[in-house]
Formats: structure tokens, sequence, C-alpha cells
């Protein structure tokens, strides 16, 4: 990574922090100290967004654009004393961070951390103390790391009382024994699994739902629009075309009133459980959110409503991408034919955009 880009994704970042910043200091402190929680989860919106309209030109892509080479390279946030920072992580097969941090939790739950028994996230004191040892210090990253190393039996719960423990396995104390493309493989798999369970409490247990499915989404298309259709078909459902219907409201039955109103939930499950997982947090894909993010409207959301999700306790900031492309590192992990996503503006248009906007952004 030269000076010269780095220097170019910190101007990029000011974007973010400018807009952020504005917006944070009309949170009350108790809010706050919330949000230093899950930061990340906010920062990942803008990262997958698109910066300027009718372009797929996210920071993401920005990042790939300036770092070429192997593996992934990847801006993450980090809150130091009420202070915005950055810093970079390369993701390898063999050097990879979500991998490391299944070893970090394992070691975090034998020091006696404590855990929320529903939503998996290391209670405050403790999110302070052990927090800034994983790669995203986030406690909805945590959390997810607690269900992958609960399926892959990396660890195990233990005896106590009103809150969670758990300790290491045998295999948790030797994840670092294992190649890196086994141990991906492995927490990929899992992610499947987990994605199924939860959609399964939602809709029963449907023929058709299973890992297969799952690891064919990334492999198969690039439309979030087709992840939904699959869903929706399990239960007998053309979700695309109630989408495309030009009737009224008035005309529609009450199963496509249902189907239409569990849209916006089912969408939170699907970047919870799939792109968030394979895409921020093992940078097998990478989403793409048409629009630019606001950070006004959503903290103005997130603090407004004092929401928490009627799924799993997570935060509002869920909501799914319109289409993902696979990393490089996916491409060396899953499908090196899979063809790219074709941008709307060149390398140098993207470039020439960008300059434009970053005049306002020192």
């Amino acid at each position: 990574m030269s000076v010269l880009e780095y220097e170019k994704f910190k101007r990029l970042n000011n974007i973010f922090a400018s807009n952020f910043n504005s917006q944070f200091d009309k949170i009350k402190d108790g809010g706050k100290d919330a949000l230093f929680m899950y930061f990340d989860n906010i920062y990942r919106l803008w990262y997958y967004s698109a910066l300027f309209h009718e372009a797929f030109a996210t920071p993401a892509v920005f990042a790939d654009i300036w770092f070429k080479g192997a593996g992934v390279n990847v801006c993450l946030p980090r809150m130091s004393d009420g202070r915005l920072e950055f810093e970079w992580r390369l993701y390898t097969v063999d050097e990879h961070p979500f991998i490391k941090d299944l070893t970090t939790l394992a070691q975090t739950a034998d020091d006696m951390a404590s855990f929320d028994s529903i939503t998996h996230e290391l209670i405050p004191d403790d999110f302070k103390k052990y927090a800034h040892g994983f790669t995203i210090s986030d406690n909805i990253y945590i959390s997810y790391l607690v269900e992958i190393a609960l399926e892959m039996g990396l660890i195990k719960k233990r005896p106590s009382v009103h809150i969670v423990k758990y300790m290491s396995t045998a295999k948790g104390r030797s994840m670092e024994q294992l190649d890196g493309r086994t141990a991906l493989e492995m927490a990929a798999e899992c992610a499947a699994k987990i994605f199924c369970r939860k959609f399964a409490a939602v809709l029963g247990t449907p023929v058709g739902l299973n890992k297969a499915l799952v690891m064919s989404w990334l492999k198969g298309t690039c439309l979030t629009d087709d992840i939904y259709a699959d869903i929706y078909d399990l239960v007998g459902i053309d979700i695309i075309d109630l989408w495309k219907n030009e009737r009224g409201s008035d005309d529609l039955d009450e199963l496509d009133r249902a189907a239409l109103a569990s849209v916006y939930p089912i969408g939170r499950l699907i970047d919870r459980y799939f792109l968030t997982p394979f895409g921020r947090y093992m940078q097998l894909i990478q989403p793409i959110y048409y629009m630019p993010f606001s950070p006004e409207h959503e903290l103005e959301y997130i603090f407004g409503h004092d929401v928490r999700d009627d799924y799993d306790n997570s935060l509002a900031a869920f909501a799914p991408c319109s289409m993902y492309r696979l990393t490089s590192l996916g491409r060396t992990m899953l499908s090196a034919e899979k063809k790219d996503v074709p941008f709307a503006l060149s390398e140098l248009e993207m470039e020439n955009y960008l300059a434009q906007m970053m005049k306002y952004y020192r």
C-alpha cells in the first residue's frame, strides 16, 4: 500500500467522518456509549454504499482500485477516546482476520468473559475490556463469532447464573493448527447452516432450505433480488411478480399483503446472516448499495425509534444491498470463472467524480 493511495483513502474517510461527526454530536451521552459498541455496523453501510448516484463507486471499490494485490485490503474504523481512527487489514486465504478472531474468542471465553444470554454480545463492561483484541471492535461482530464458534464446536457453555460464560474446547484450542483454506471453508459452511436455522425459525422448515442453496448464491448470482426470489419460492410465493404487479393495494389478497409486509424484516435477515457475514466479516463477497449512505438518516432512525430488531436483538442498521460481487479472495475460494459486476463508469470516470467530491472534505 503506497503512501499516495493511503492518503487518498484517508481523505475519502474524511467524507464519512465529516458527515458522521456532525450527527454524532447531537446524540446524548448515553447513546454515544451504546453506539461505540456497534460502530463498525454504521461504517459498514457507508463503506459499501455508492458515493454518488448512478454508479457503483463505493469506498470498498476504491480500495480495490488503489490497493491491488494478494487478498483484500479492508479499512476498519476504531473509536479511541472519542476519536475516530482507521486502520487497514489484509484478508488472504492463509492470513485471515476472521479465523484469527475465532482463536481470540476461544481465549476470551477461557478468560471468563460474560456474554448476554440472548444476543451473544459481550456485556458492556467486558466489551470495554476485550473488544479491542478483535479485528472488528463491534458487539454484533463478536456475537456472530460466538454463533460460528458454537456451530464449529470451538467453544461450549459453562455453568453460570443470569449471564452466559463459555469455555474453549480441544478444537478451539487447536484452531491455529488448521490450514487457512480448511478453516475458512469450515466457517463458511457453518455460516450457511446458521442462515438456514434463522430462516427456518421464520418460515418453518420448507423443502429446499439448505446449505447448498445458500452456497449457490455465492457462485451463481450477484443480485439480492434473486435471493429474495429463492426464499419466497420455498413457501410458494412469487415475490418478484408481486413487486411488478400493478394492481392497486385494494386488489391484493391477504397472503399477498402478508408477503409484501414481510419483505423488510426478511431483508434485514438476509443482510445480517448472508451479506454481512460473507461480505464484511469473511470478505468473500463485496456488497454494493446503489444509493449514497446518510449518517443523518441512519442515526436518526436508530435513536429516534430506540430500535432493537425483532430477530436476535440486532441493531436496525441491517438492510440488504442491491447487488454484490466476489472479492479476489472469493474468486480464489469459490469461483475464479464467475463474471464480475459491470460498472456503469470506468475507473478513470469514478476517480474524476471522486476528485470533485473531495474538494469539500480536506
